[in-house]
Formats: structure tokens, sequence, C-alpha cells
């Protein structure tokens, strides 16, 4: 086979450089074959005066080796469990297979795009009212103080990015996990379960969504299971009252809640502002008008109808969307056919314990300040930290708690320090109990009582905190 390759290429460069070099680059082909590389050098010795010849065999070797490579990792996790494209074969993927699968694409194979994808679809959570009036009502994502705002906005990066990075049942994944629970349950007079298995849905869905559309391969059958069994998984350990079985029955369910939930309303429009704020507050003042029409195209119809902004489109939005799908589109077929695979996986949470035991994060994609990043000579005053305060914005320390952080305190804080402790000794519990429980336990959180959409079947999990049986 290697040898048949490289027979090949030596014609196809004896093509390309002319006629006399096809003996040269065939006795290339032979040293390289019988590896001696003293006859090789020889042989290419007259061919180092044809520089054409030598670029391109070299560009063919590499588009060769990108040809062979390029599909490794998945085809290492269908051959390691013997996944095909029959459904019988994955039907009982384990949980951890799943988060290996996730792992695979969110930090190896498309991890832009797989961020990309739910962060985008942060912005349609925005769509439903309800949700937009908790938000507005909680008061601090959406709040004018802009300290208690880019907090709340950093804090829900961070622990949405840790609840997918971490493996389920790990203290971290159960602290991160616990902690949104509890804020859940703080505000659950205001939180109906079905609007967060909404919220799960988009987060889960969304990177499929978009590696589907841009990706430079498509899903296989066995990594779209694997999403959403990992997805359903984190469904109950937030809490939510009901949880599909099946993917079908998820898309049935989720149809079914934006046909009722989902339309214009003022409050999506303040929720969607305070988001699109975050997305642009780096970008240059005089760039932020072309970027938000950036974020426009990408943007679904119905979600900008929804959220208030189909009246800020510009006559040249259609077209804008046109080249920005081409310029996706142009770097997936560059990422599969020109573009090695990853050496070193993308890294969704990057953070260390300091020595009081606290965490501090490094900056996240869409940081607006720096909370929790450690007060260091160069995170003050390197060449990033300079460019920072000469455009105006803040660096780390103490007004932005560079000392760190504890998983059980990050989010919104309490009024005062009795009630913050309460709140963290109950998430540490919680967290205890996530760690211990098994695939399938319900956590307990105090969401309204009664299903936004009606006539639910039993769905998956335990029945402990669900909703009660029809």
């Amino acid at each position: 086979m290697a040898s048949a390759v490289v027979n090949a290429l030596s014609m196809a460069v004896g093509k390309a450089a002319g006629n006399s070099s096809v003996s040269s680059v065939t006795k290339i082909a032979n040293a390289l074959q019988s590896r001696t590389l003293m006859s090789a050098l020889g042989a290419g010795a007259w061919l180092m005066a044809k520089p054409l010849g030598l670029l391109v065999l070299l560009a063919n070797l590499y588009l060769f080796w990108v040809h062979l490579i390029r599909h490794n990792r998945v085809k290492a996790i269908k051959k390691k469990y013997g996944y095909t494209k029959d459904p019988r074969s994955y039907q009982d993927m384990t949980m951890d297979i799943a988060q290996e699968v996730e792992k695979n694409l969110a930090e190896w194979d498309m991890p832009w795009l797989f961020e990309l994808g739910w962060l985008f679809n942060f912005l349609a959570t925005a769509t439903v009212p309800v949700l937009s009036a908790a938000i507005i009502k909680s008061g601090h994502f959406t709040n004018p103080d802009p300290m208690i705002a880019q907090q709340r906005q950093e804090d829900t990066v961070i622990l949405m990015s840790s609840m997918m990075a971490h493996p389920l049942r790990s203290r971290s994944s159960s602290l991160v996990l616990a902690r949104i629970n509890e804020h859940h349950n703080y505000h659950g007079p205001l939180i109906n379960s079905d609007t967060v298995l909404y919220l799960i849905w988009l987060f889960g869905w969304g990177p499929v969504q978009m590696l589907e559309k841009f990706g430079w391969r498509k899903l296989q059958p066995f990594e779209r299971h694997a999403m959403w069994i990992f997805w359903r998984e984190l469904a109950l350990r937030l809490g939510c009252k009901y949880v599909p079985e099946t993917l079908d029955e998820m898309i049935s369910w989720k149809d079914a809640y934006i046909k009722q939930e989902a339309r214009p309303h003022a409050d999506n429009k303040v929720f969607a502002d305070a988001m699109k704020d975050m997305f642009l507050y780096k970008v240059p003042v005089f760039a932020r008008g072309f970027a938000f029409q950036c974020i426009l195209a990408l943007v679904d119809d119905d979600v900008a109808t929804a959220v208030c902004w189909d009246g800020l489109k510009e006559d040249y939005h259609q077209t804008l969307r046109y080249w920005i799908f081409r310029l996706l589109r142009l770097r997936a077929f560059v990422h599969r056919h020109l573009t090695l695979p990853r050496r070193y996986p993308y890294v969704r949470t990057t953070y260390s314990k300091n020595e009081l035991g606290l965490y501090n994060f490094e900056a996240t994609t869409y940081s607006t300040s720096p909370f929790y990043v450690k007060a260091t000579l160069r995170s003050r005053w390197g060449l990033g930290a300079l460019i920072n305060r000469i455009r105006g914005f803040a660096v780390p320390g103490p007004m932005y708690f560079s000392d760190g952080v504890a998983w059980e305190s990050m989010g919104a804080r309490r009024n005062n320090m009795v009630k913050q402790r309460e709140a963290e000794t109950k998430v540490v519990a919680q967290a205890k109990t996530l760690e211990n429980a098994g695939y399938g336990f319900r956590a307990k959180v105090n969401f309204q009582p009664e299903p936004l959409v009606k006539g639910l079947s039993l769905g998956y999990g335990d029945r402990v905190n669900a909703y009660p049986a029809a």
C-alpha cells in the first residue's frame, strides 16, 4: 500500500515538475522504501535544484497524512466500543462513555464550534418571557450596576462550562450542580422545572446543531446519542421534575413548550441586551455595530423576533448571513482537508487552587471584568494588562476577588453573611448527596409544583422529586 502511494506521488510530482524529474523522484521513493537515508539524500540532490517538484512532493505527503489521521479519534472510539450505525450497538451506552464522547467533541475535534453553539443558544434562553422576568426579578444578571451584572455573567459562564467539563459524580461536578440548584431553589417560586428543562435542551443541543451545520465532519449517530443521555442525566441532577426518556420525546416536548411559552416580550429584550453587552464588551466602540450585525446573522430569525431584535436588522443582514455561513463552511473545509488533528485538548475551564484553598480562574472567552483572576505582576502589568488599562478595562485586584473563590460561594450572593453561609452549607450538603448518588437520581429543588406542558409521560429517572403521576 505504502509503495503504491509513494509511486503515485512520484508520477504526480514528475508531471508537475517536468518529465526529467520523474526518475529522480522515483529514486527518492525507492530510497525511502528501503529506508536508506544516504541513498535518499543522494537521489534528491538534483531535485533540490528543482524546488517546485520538492514542494509538490511535500505538499502531497502532508495532504495524504492529514487524510490518513484526521478521523483517528472518532474512529478509535467506535472501534473501542464496537459502535456502528445500528442503534442497537450503542443503545446501552454508559454515562462514562457518553462523557468520553462529549469530551472528544468539545475538547479535541471541534472545540471552538462546540463552545460557540452553546453560547449562541444562550441568547435563545431570552425567548421565554417567564424566564426573562425571573432573571430580571433576581436582580443580578441585568443589574444596572456593572460590578453586580458582570460578576453574575462571569459566574454563569464559568458554572455552565464547568458543568459540562467535569466528570459527573466527581466532587467538582457535584459542587457546581449543587451551587446552581441552590440558586434555583432560592428563586423557586419564580421558576418552573419545565423552563429549566428547556434551558438544558438549549445548552445541550446547541453544540450539536452548530457542529452539524458548520463542523468539518457530520456527527456519528452514537455521538448524538451520547450528547442526549449526558444532558438527560444533567437534567435530573439539576432537579427537573420531568425528563423525557428518549430524544424523540424530548424534541416533541420542546416543540410543545416553545409553542406555548416562547413569544416576543419587553422583558426578553432586557435579558437579551444584557447578554449582547457581555459579548460585545471588549469589542472597540467603532466596530460594535458591525459585530452586533454578525450576531444577528447567526441568530435564528425566530429568536431575533422573540427578543425584539428583528427591527434592528439592516438591509444587508441576509447578505451578511450568506457570507458568514460561507466563511464558516470554508473553515470546515480547511480543517477537514488541510489541518492536522489537535495535539493537545482545549481546556474548557482553566483554574487552580491557591494557598488559601480557593480557586483562581483564567479569563473566559467572553470575560468582561477579571473576576477571580489571580493578581500577579503579569496579569496586572504585562502587555495584555497594559492594553486593557489603556482601553479603560479592569485588571485583577481585590475588588474582583483576586484571592479566589470557592465553588459553593460562586454566583449571586445573599444579602448578609449569615444567609450566605447557610446557602454555602446547603450547597456542600447537596454536593455530597450528588457525589454518592447513582445515575437516575433526581435532585430536590423547590420549583413550582405544576408543569407548564401538560400530558406528560412518566419520563426518565427515579420518581422521587418528580411530578406526581397523572
